[in-house]
């Protein structure tokens, strides 16, 4: 081709070249680069030949093949790429293909669900114009293998562009765990809240918690690639919150936590736990607390200034977990068995919520607990709710430590603390004017609430009638592999923290207590035990 025309032809494309090489890098520094680059083989290309009949698309075949070198390069020299960085096989039609339309990205993505394999050999033969030879070297596999997925993958793309396009509620809207906690001992790299970190992971979990899915149905229900889902999948299930099923080339994949779906869910729940305040305050808490104003030694319990409306607070939570416990068949062994156990130490139950993002409102009866830290001289139970008021950061703020200075404090004075720990005790509302605020005792709590304490016989039946009503209502609500757990919990709907908020909140409606004061709120709900 003469030079004139060569450089006719240049001076058209120029524009059309920039803008490829700025829809592709999103970066006009490197889109200069890339447009300079393949400006000079186009027009060395244009000087080679002697005519072309379709300009058009011989300058975007070879603007394509620059742009896949470029990707080459890039990919070399990171450990993974994006599918959407990938340019797909260039068209004969040139430049007026519209690379956004939705046909164009459809196929991005349906490429982004082909397996790791495939992908592969579609990045290698397309975009590196490699031999089905070369592959098969390089991927140490027969050519015969390599022409099978070459065929399989093509067959897999047509197939689904010639069907409806895959519309799923996770793709258009994704849940968000708004409420995240465990049920055990969190191990050095914390709870659910810290594994499940980003909503990706958080919908790969829902995705699979009803049904089990293989890791190319997830990313079809995300509408992600593959790798995507592969990715995240891998510390999701070495942590044990998600079970591999099988051991096949593609195994199905099983959520093993406990997930609640606040959407799914009406106000039975908290109706029933209502009704069982207003019970329980009229036919077991007026005893209970008529016992204890009379007990000049406060049942062995021990508080600054003998305020029995501050004890009464945290006596609440000793009777619900301590009086139901003697009329259940349930103990910790029967959670063991649910509680995984997690590479960096962790031993628990993985909770999480889902609620409606769009009326997302605080849970009034939120709870915290029951929270323990024990050594062989001391130990404390500890609940937080609305009704108190520690840190929001609950059960992290709740460190071994703070016991510790605490126990150290009772035993030996001010002086056995350096002055920072005496300042978070003073902080916290657990030492106030040099004296101790949280409620203490000198022997087992279990065995003062047994000896002072009774459950009439006609409650302990209502509470047995109350979990049957809660286990028919809520195990629709959860999959099938997750009811043993959902019936575990329903035979604990009064021998349980979550009930102390109810109580509370009908105890001060009918005036059998009083409003806490904002220090004694830091350190209510909390009694220490130490001989």
């Amino acid at each position: 081709m003469e030079k004139e025309r060569a450089k006719e032809l240049i001076s058209r494309y120029r524009d059309k070249i920039f803008g490829f090489s700025l829809e592709k890098l999103r970066s006009i520094a490197s889109a200069e680069e890339l447009a300079a680059d393949i400006v000079c083989e186009v027009y060395s290309s244009f000087l080679k030949a002697e005519e072309i009949i379709n300009p058009d698309g011989y300058v975007y075949r070879i603007a394509s093949n620059i742009y896949a070198s470029y990707i080459r390069r890039l990919k070399s020299s990171t450990e993974c790429m994006d599918i959407a960085e990938l340019a797909l096989p260039f068209y004969d039609d040139g430049f007026e293909k519209d690379e956004r339309s939705e046909e164009f990205q459809r196929l991005r993505s349906e490429i982004g669900f082909l397996s790791e394999r495939q992908r592969s050999i579609i990045y290698m033969f397309y975009y590196e114009n490699k031999s089905a030879a070369e592959i098969a070297r390089q991927l140490n596999i027969s050519v015969g293998t390599v022409k099978w997925h070459l065929s399989d993958a093509r067959s897999n793309l047509k197939e689904e562009l010639a069907m409806e396009k895959y519309n799923d509620d996770l793709a258009v809207n994704p849940i968000e765990f708004y409420s995240m906690g465990h049920d055990g001992c969190p191990g050095a790299k914390g709870d659910t809240a810290d594994i499940f970190d980003t909503r990706l992971k958080q919908n790969i979990a829902w995705s699979c918690y009803f049904t089990p899915l293989t890791i190319e149905e997830i990313a079809r229900k995300l509408n992600v690639p593959c790798a995507y889902a592969a990715d995240e999948m891998k510390i999701l299930e070495e942590y044990g919150y998600i079970d591999r099923l099988d051991n096949s080339k593609n195994p199905r994949y099983r959520t093993n936590m406990f997930i609640t779906d606040c959407r799914t869910f009406d106000s039975s729940n908290k109706d029933m736990c209502k009704e069982a305040a207003e019970i329980f305050c009229e036919e077991f808490y007026p005893q209970v607390f008529a016992d204890f104003d009379s007990a000049e030694d406060n049942w062995g319990f021990l508080c600054d200034g003998n305020d029995k409306n501050f004890m009464k607070y945290t006596l609440v939570m000793l009777c619900t977990i301590f009086t139901l416990k003697n009329e259940k068949s349930c103990d910790c062994d029967d959670f063991n068995s649910f509680r995984i156990k997690r590479p960096d130490g962790g031993y628990f139950i993985a909770h999480a919520s889902i609620a409606n993002p769009v009326a997302k409102e605080p849970n009034p009866y939120w709870c915290c607990g029951i929270m323990s830290r024990n050594t062989d001289d001391f130990s404390n139970l500890q609940l937080d709710c609305r009704f108190s008021g520690r840190s929001d950061k609950v059960w992290r703020d709740n460190l071994d430590s703070d016991w510790q200075y605490l126990y150290d404090f009772v035993k030996k004075g001010k002086g056995a603390l350096a002055p920072e720990n005496y300042k978070r005790l003073c902080d916290k509302g657990y030492i106030c004017n040099d004296k101790v605020q949280i409620m203490s005792a000198h022997r087992p709590v279990q065995d003062i609430i047994a000896e002072n304490v009774r459950l009439p016989e006609s409650l302990a039946e209502y509470s047995k009638r109350l979990d049957k009503r809660r286990y028919e209502h809520d195990k629709e609500h959860y999959p099938e592999h997750m009811r043993p757990l959902v019936k575990l919990y329903c035979e604990n709907t009064l021998y349980n923290g979550a009930f102390v908020p109810y109580l509370i909140e009908k105890m001060l409606e009918k005036g059998m207590l009083e409003p806490l004061t904002d220090i004694q709120k830091k350190s209510v709900f909390s009694v220490f035990i130490y001989n």
